[in-house]
């Protein structure tokens, strides 16, 4: 202690000397001048030393946010800077601030962070009867590091013994008796002198009669030792079970001695095995996890401490506190990372770091790959490529016993649990760098093509596994079924990081080659398997096939491929069948039928619900089953949407009033609760194709009422799609009865809006925020808003929905031009309302953001984003025409004219929108007058309920072991107003109006000056936007 307090004196003797060396030299100016400097290169917050006027009080700002040596490199750079010399004039300043910085006494690097891990391990082993320490967690976490430094003020402050044994390459248990031996013989001497001295027949001769010695010489440790064991994973892969026998025996002999053997150890390791240790330990388990061990896992330093870190690798004057952020942010805490990319940064300082940061973050994977190597590294190559094939779920012959051969020692059913750990390490911490003859370009298994997903995925793959992977149970099926669904939700993952970072076609292009790459692909090959195990294994590989497929067929639906999915519940149905389950086949194949209408294969689901006996089926051993029950009300809602496809509506009702009846004598179970809401939801959509609207109103309020009941009230992410259901109807009259009754009108939209409120809380609230049918419902609820002429919320809401749909789809597609088309309308009635009231300049700003809207829907039409049978086309074409006659020439009125007659000419026909409701969870959208429906509104399931996906996404559904995804079809609906009602409701125009415009100045005949004035104002930058291309 008492040299601990020196050296802390010394250091503030020195720094207390140089603030007074400082005070005298620096005058007022030069203080602001350091300060500014600092401000600069630190990035230090507002309001750091405003009043600062004298040295001392900057010096006394800097000592309260940097230790006394940090303080001191820093003015070194800063004075470096500003080439400041004292008073004599010869000395330059940073010689004076050197010669005080080799006084300061050596000390070991300082470790940043960690600090509360570090107080608490010191309790453990000093103040409490804790007898071991193990530090676990991912290579470059800075185990060895924080390890070290826990001994280190263990030695200084409580006068600790240490021994320090690097296990790094060892490869027996031999290196690590004589280890332990070699350092009591330096210290106390006679111990292991019969070392050389003794000859042995066996290496297990050696080993066991060293680890005797080893445990005899524990008494020797009366005196406060701890013993730091560093690597010890390395030496776990080589001896397996062997080292868990040994560190057994060894705490149990500490333990016996009790205060007669004051060692302490700390071990680290990537691997966490001390439940392994305590397994077999008898009466020691409990007073072992209690008293006498502890484990303490390092993860990524936080924010602010990779900061540190980062700038003090790299010196505080090459990075400031944004960029330290930038390389913390991209190591996602790692130390070594850390460490490793500031000292690049530090190789290129004469480049911008920013451009340093932007091309070391893209190697950065390789940094950290080597910081998680593995066991894996150390198999033959023959072992190797069983584990690559068997890792990515291949069809491909593998053979057990050749795989757990690598363990020779103990059982054959241990060395099949070892076996099925190392395969599960595989699959989460070395799937990034296989390298075999599946890959002969020797490049990582999941490196291969544009998508590159390494770069991406590496830190979300290693630190969300961690907890799963280090998980007691090791059998067979836990570690199949963790590594599979770690594997399948990378590549989820992996889609949405990246639709921000490709454009759509790409995406999708990536999108189907991933799938392409698991596509229908069991757990193993069932034929060569078998050949391998016993009869009991074989089912439980048929069971994990069938959880393989049903995560298939949800991450089909995911990326709209229908027609993947349905494969997949069709071999979900034949497995079942071979096995033997009735009940699994049947579902299957409901399942199956409700994909096939998914991809219109009308007749293949009408023959699959043909052969189906659902009679027979409901009833087992004479008596009712509840989930028999379910399956068959299942079928016939999937019976109901296929009359519905055939527009034979009225048996579409018969089919779905049965279900219903079925799902209520379920039991009140939240699942079969959703259920039978979606099946009401889909008889109200029959009743709105047939523009009953009251009783789908009826229907949808129903479906509402029922989640509502079963929830309690509150936030569901089922409640979204029924008021957005119950609003959109609420729309639809109010559009209907518009020129008949507005007073009438105005309340049914007053109601809609408040059904739309509601549904976009719950949108919000869910975080799909990024859903393109959160953006259906904000341009719909725009439509009110501009109806209601809430004209700045219709704005806002039309300007959101168009930026949900451009982050989803490329520029082509139909909901983008739709979306901008609401936003032209929104400013075309605000721009007729500002006219109304005299404010003719903003109504001119208006305008003109309208044309330039228009502009780009031109553009759009012209790349196929919308066809000329769209419902919406003609709106369009009427809008456009009107606004070019009133603001542009002749000319271009002529050129706007022909556009639309040459593209009417071609005839491109493209897909015409359907009127389709044929999803028992698709929405009642209605045709916004002006702006339309949207051209696919789709709700999937997920879990005990539904969820929204893409603008064709389905989801999967969890149902007490029964897995059931619900396929749906685009669908908008043919009802709203005619054009020649349209025409009568959109009063922006009257004819006089369009025959004698006011004076409006058209922006080609503007001058330079104006236009350039004009375009600040709005914010413009090209003003080329004005032009139309022929």
């Amino acid at each position: 202690m008492e040299a601990d307090s020196k050296i802390k004196l010394d250091s503030r003797s020195v720094w207390e000397s140089l603030k007074d060396k400082l005070g005298d030299e620096l005058d007022e100016n030069s203080t602001q001048e350091a300060l500014t400097l600092l401000k600069e290169n630190l990035f230090l917050p507002r309001g750091f030393c405003l009043d600062v006027r004298h040295p001392k009080q900057l010096l006394e700002q800097l000592e309260n946010r940097y230790s006394e040596k940090e303080c001191i490199e820093i003015l070194r750079h800063v004075f470096h800077i500003m080439q400041f010399h004292v008073d004599s004039g010869r000395q330059n300043f940073i010689e004076v601030i050197v010669e005080y910085e080799k006084q300061l006494p050596g000390d070991r690097m300082t470790l940043i962070g960690r600090d509360e891990q570090i107080q608490d391990v010191m309790k453990s082993l000093v103040e409490n009867k804790c007898k071991g320490i193990l530090l676990y967690g991912l290579g470059g976490m800075g185990k060895t590091t924080l390890a070290e430094e826990i001994c280190y003020r263990l030695k200084h402050d409580y006068n600790y013994g240490l021994i320090k044994i690097d296990m790094k390459g060892k490869e027996s248990l031999v290196d690590l008796s004589q280890g332990i031996l070699i350092a009591q013989n330096q210290l106390w001497g006679g111990i292991g002198d019969r070392l050389n001295a003794e000859e042995f027949s066996t290496t297990s001769t050696k080993s066991s009669v060293l680890k005797l010695q080893v445990l005899q010489s524990l008494g020797n440790f009366s005196n406060d030792f701890v013993l730091l064991l560093d690597n010890l994973d390395d030496l776990q892969r080589e001896v397996g079970e062997n080292l868990t026998s040994y560190l057994r025996d060894l705490f149990s002999e500490i333990s016996e001695l009790g205060d007669q053997c004051k060692l302490r150890m700390i071990m680290t390791t990537r691997l966490k095995f001390h439940t392994a240790i305590l397994k077999t330990g008898g009466n020691i388990h409990q007073r072992y996890d209690e008293i006498y061990w502890r484990e303490e896992e390092l993860k990524g330093l936080s924010q602010e401490d990779g900061q540190k870190l980062a700038m003090k690798s790299a010196s505080p004057r090459l990075l400031t506190f944004k960029e330290s952020s930038n390389v913390a942010e991209s190591c996602r805490g790692c130390p070594l990372a850390i460490c490793i990319m500031s000292r690049l940064i530090r190789q290129q300082w004469e480049y911008p770091v920013s451009d340093a940061i932007s091309s070391i973050k893209w190697e950065l994977s390789d940094v950290v790959l080597c910081c998680i190597e593995k066991s894996f590294e150390y198999l033959s190559q023959e072992i190797k490529e069983q584990f690559i094939q068997l890792s990515v779920f291949n069809l491909c012959p593998f053979n057990v016993q050749n795989v757990t051969a690598i363990w020779s020692d103990g059982t054959f059913q241990e060395s099949i649990a070892r076996a099925e750990m190392t395969l599960l390490q595989l699959k989460y911490r070395h799937m990034v760098e296989c390298r075999g003859p599946c890959d002969p370009d020797n490049q990582g298994l999941l490196t291969k093509g544009h998508e590159n997903i390494v770069t991406y995925s590496l830190h979300p793959l290693v630190f969300n596994s961690v907890s799963t992977l280090l998980k007691d149970s090791t059998h067979f099926v836990d570690c199949i079924n963790l590594a599979e669904s770690r594997f399948l939700e990378l590549y989820l993952n992996k889609l949405l990081e990246f639709e921000e970072g490709l454009g759509c076609q790409q995406n999708h292009a990536f999108q189907i080659s991933v799938l392409d790459k698991i596509h229908l692909q069991s757990v193993f090959s069932l034929s060569s398997a078998s050949t391998v195990l016993s009869p009991c294994d074989v089912k439980l590989l048929y069971s994990l096939e069938i959880k393989t497929c049903k995560r298939l067929a949800m991450f089909a639906r995911s990326i709209n491929r229908p027609e993947d999915a349905q494969e997949v519940f069709q071999r979900l149905a034949k497995t079942s069948k071979e096995l033997g389950n009735s009940h699994s086949f049947f579902f299957w194949s409901v399942q199956q039928a409700e994909a096939c209408l998914d991809c219109d294969m009308i007749m293949k689901a009408e023959d699959i619900l043909r052969g189906l006996a659902v009679e027979e089926y409901c009833k087992k051993d004479g008596k009712v089953d509840v989930y028999r029950l379910f399956t068959a009300a299942e079928f016939h809602c999937v019976q109901g949407m296929l009359f519905n496809k055939k527009k034979n509506y009225s048996q579409a009702l018969k089919e779905f009033d049965r279900s219903s009846e079925l799902y209520k004598t379920c039991e009140p179970d939240e699942a079969f609760t959703v259920y039978h809401a979606a099946a009401i939801n889909a008889k109200g959509n029959v009743y709105f194709k047939l523009e009953d609207f009251s009783s789908a109103l009826k229907c949808h309020q129903t479906s509402y009422e029922l989640i509502d009941s079963k929830i309690g009230g509150g936030f569901h992410e089922h409640k979204s799609i029924y008021l957005h259901n119950i609003g959109s109807i609420h729309h639809a009259i109010a559009l209907k009865n518009w020129n008949r009754n507005k007073e009438e009108a105005n309340a049914l939209l007053g109601k809609a809006l408040e059904k739309y409120d509601e549904c976009i809380e719950q949108d919000l609230h869910y975080k799909q925020t990024s859903d393109p049918y959160h953006a259906d419902r904000l341009r719909i609820r725009s439509d009110i808003y501009l109806r209601l002429k809430r004209f700045p919320e219709a704005i806002a809401d039309a300007k959101k929905a168009l930026k949900i749909q451009q982050y989803v789809h490329d520029t082509e597609h139909r909901s983008i031009t739709v979306s901008r088309y609401q936003l032209a309308r929104c400013y075309m009635k605000k721009a007729k309302e500002n006219r109304s009231i005299g404010l003719k300049e903003e109504a001119e700003i208006d305008q003109n953001e309208c044309w330039l809207i228009f502009v780009q829907i031109q553009d759009a039409i012209k790349k196929g984003g919308l066809s000329r049978m769209d419902q919406q086309y003609p709106n369009i074409r009427k809008d456009h025409l009107k606004l070019v006659k009133r603001y542009r020439s002749r000319q271009e009125q002529w050129k706007i004219e022909r556009f639309y007659a040459r593209f009417e000419d071609k005839g491109r026909l493209g897909e015409s929108i359907t009127s389709s409701r044929d999803s028992r969870f698709s929405s009642s959208m209605s045709s916004v007058s002006g702006a339309g429906s949207e051209d696919s509104v789709h709700f999937g399931r997920q879990d005990s309920g539904i969820s929204e996906y893409s603008c064709s996404g389905g989801s999967q559904t969890s149902l007490d072991g029964m897995h059931s995804i619900s396929s749906f079809q685009s669908m908008s609906l043919e009802y709203g107003p005619s054009i020649e009602e349209e025409v009568l409701m959109d009063d922006d125009y009257t004819n006089d109006e369009i025959q004698s415009p006011p004076e409006v100045v058209r922006p080609d005949e503007m001058s330079a000056a104006a236009i350039e004035e004009k375009a600040r104002k709005r914010k413009l930058s090209d003003l080329k936007e004005y032009q139309i291309d022929d």
